[in-house]
């Protein structure tokens, strides 16, 4: 019979059985090394990257704000030039107004009438002059009180002069003038 020496074939197996395990038991820690620097790695540029968003944020916040802050001194300007506007335009039909109450008084007024003063307080008029006969002083002051510029026409007073001269007051109001703002803007909608 033949014999055979199995040892150092035995031994050669579990050599190579020894490297094996070994190598694994090598590998796996050098892969969890591995894998640790590499989630390491990866973590340290995640976050250099939300750090450089957060910075972009940052400024992005700032710019905003900074243009917030222009478009609400831009607004501002706008509101103040809007009001002033308004006070020119109300400025120009009250002087349109008063235009106009001149022309009505040159034009309707009586040639025996003299006007003497003419007074405004808070759209209060009051027209004090003197004639010679009373009902061209009543008929003055209703051509007045048919114009559209004034309403509550009314004779306050009337009073003999010396001679055949009559002084009169006449109190009106002239006409509030219209919110030339509102005007616009219902222009603007339709």
């Amino acid at each position: 019979m033949l014999q055979v020496n199995l040892l150092p074939w035995r031994r050669v197996q579990g050599r190579k059985r020894l490297r094996f395990w070994l190598n694994v038991t090598m590998l796996f820690p050098g892969l969890l090394l591995a894998g640790s620097w590499i989630c390491a790695a990866f973590l340290a540029q995640h976050q250099t990257l939300l750090l450089q968003h957060v910075a972009a944020l940052k400024l992005a916040s700032q710019a905003l704000s900074l243009q917030q802050r222009r478009v609400d001194a831009a607004s501002a300007k706008v509101k103040e030039q809007m009001a002033q506007r308004l006070i020119s335009q109300q400025k120009a039909q009250r002087s349109r107004d008063y235009l106009q109450l001149l022309t009505l008084l040159a034009e309707n007024m009586p040639e025996d009438l003299r006007l003497s003063e003419l007074t405004e307080h808070q759209n209060h008029l009051t027209l004090k002059g003197e004639g010679r006969f009373y009902h061209d002083i009543l008929a003055f002051g209703e051509t007045l009180a048919a114009s559209e510029l004034l309403g509550d026409v009314s004779l306050a007073d009337v009073r003999q002069q010396s001679g055949l001269a009559l002084s009169f007051t006449l109190k009106m109001q002239l006409r509030q003038p219209p919110d030339v703002l509102s005007a616009d803007k219902q222009e603007a909608r339709p």
